[in-house]
């Protein structure tokens, strides 16, 4: 069992890691190896370089635990190496040969992989002689039963890490060129604002509410080419009652539309096997579309149609978890961080999971905007039910989401309740910053804007 929320086993077949970027400078399993360690656990006593890793955390092999799985006869979600990452350069590929043939010998679970590792997840996973070995390892040595070989596995879920828009830039395009059945983002701890509507676009170029009452006051992209735009206006003309808004109501509520505007490569034309072809995707009416052509300057567009799957297999990312840093160092997470990958997930239809708040939460009410020498502004009750409420749950300071950097190092405005401990309430607070408490991370919990998230992705192969 573990106390992951999305998952409900946990399998740690290695251990030990080296940090490598700013998610890890307060890394939970850093810490409690070393006390593991101290405890006497024997797969604790590798100890890693100090710069990077710590007292038991140090690379290490178990192949006791490598079968495990295999034991494990009802369908379990097991998140692989929650001590370690997997595709650190310190587990050799015939070790990773092994676990991958476990896991395709085992295909009533479903594996959860996430790493740091992007390249070398990127580079085994699509070289044909690691796919060529793992089959090996689960027909000859696990008993695998039933059914063709497939790859990627279908019961295998990868994910990268994603702290910051520097990271994403950098680990997504990876993940995005690594076979996968679900591919998943991490963003915890959450330690910046992240844009991931480059590969996870929406399905609309804006909600339908939003859209102009007529054509003539609807602007295309530079992209689509005029003999496409009056198609379109023409059939959701203003003559046969329709209008930007029902077009867009229509590539929302039609099932299987990828998103507008999305590069994919479908087939050009309609019956059973159209030939191939790449371009940006643009509803049309029905199930309809056109793939406008980038490479191809004899022809502007190709015909294409879709099904009730084509959404789900033409997406790059399938679910994103975030957020924030729990530990005596936590950083504090914005909640506007939070709020955006939200709304982009929603905008996109890619399964969002909320996961916590970490150890600081945001304050119990708005904020008040006032100039402190007016002095509060609120009603006393309100003053009363804050202050009730933040002593209740153990708040020990408070932050305003802003920060300074010191040496390299990012320091935080806090201020420590003590004499006036709500006085953070009673002043106008700097653009883009907002009122945070540290409650604990039992106490912050997991709600965003007044409910939680626990979408899962779905699976496809």
């Amino acid at each position: 069992m573990t106390k992951i929320e999305w998952a409900d086993e946990v399998w740690n077949p290695t251990t030990g890691c080296d940090r490598v970027g700013p998610g890890c400078d307060n890394c939970y399993a850093l810490g409690m190896a070393k006390r593991l360690k101290a405890m006497g656990a024997a797969k604790y006593q590798t100890d890693g370089n100090p710069e990077t890793s710590g007292p038991g955390f140090g690379v290490a092999l178990h192949p006791e635990t490598f079968m495990q799985p295999l034991r494990w006869k009802k369908p379990r979600k097991i998140f692989v190496n929650s001590m370690s990452d997997l595709f650190h350069d310190g587990v050799d590929t015939p070790s990773l040969h092994v676990l991958f043939g476990v896991m395709a010998a085992t295909p009533q679970h479903t594996y959860q992989i996430l790493t740091k590792r992007h390249a070398r997840m990127r580079s085994l996973l699509n070289d044909p002689n690691f796919s060529h070995m793992v089959r090996h390892r689960a027909d000859v040595s696990y008993g695998r039963q039933g059914g063709p070989w497939t790859w990627p596995l279908p019961n295998v879920w990868l994910g990268v890490s994603v702290e910051n828009q520097k990271w994403a830039d950098i680990r997504i395009p990876a993940l995005a060129a690594t076979p996968a059945a679900v591919r998943f983002l991490s963003c915890e701890p959450l330690l910046g604002p992240v844009d991931l509507t480059r590969w996870m676009a929406p399905l609309a170029p804006m909600p339908a509410e939003q859209a102009p009452a007529t054509w003539a006051e609807w602007t295309w992209p530079d992209w689509m080419p005029a003999k496409l735009r009056q198609e379109i206006e023409n059939f959701w003309s203003d003559s046969q009652g329709r209008s930007p808004r029902h077009w867009i109501r229509a590539m929302l509520e039609e099932g299987g539309a990828p998103p507008f505007g999305a590069r994919l490569t479908m087939g050009d034309g309609f019956g059973s096997n159209p030939p191939k072809v790449t371009g940006r995707f643009v509803y049309c009416w029905g199930n309809i579309g056109r793939l406008v052509l980038d490479d191809d300057p004899n022809r502007e567009y190709a015909y294409t149609s879709f099904g009730q799957r084509t959404r789900e297999n033409s997406r790059t990312i399938d679910w994103v978890i975030a957020g924030g840093e729990s530990g005596h160092h936590a950083r504090a997470m914005h909640p506007d961080w939070a709020r955006s990958i939200r709304d982009q997930a929603v905008a996109a239809d890619v399964a969002f999971f909320f996961k916590q708040w970490g150890e600081w939460g945001p304050a119990p009410f708005s904020v008040r905007v006032c100039d402190p020498r007016e002095g509060w502004k609120g009603t006393a009750e309100e003053l009363t039910a804050a202050k009730a409420d933040s002593e209740a749950r153990g708040a020990t300071h408070a932050h305003t989401g802003g920060w300074f950097e010191e040496d390299g190092e990012r320091q935080y405005w806090l201020h420590e309740i003590g004499h006036k401990p709500w006085s953070l309430e009673r002043c106008a607070l700097p653009p883009g910053t907002a009122a945070m408490r540290r409650w604990g991370k039992k106490a912050a919990g997991r709600e965003l804007d007044g409910r939680t998230w626990d979408e899962m992705p779905a699976v496809r192969a």
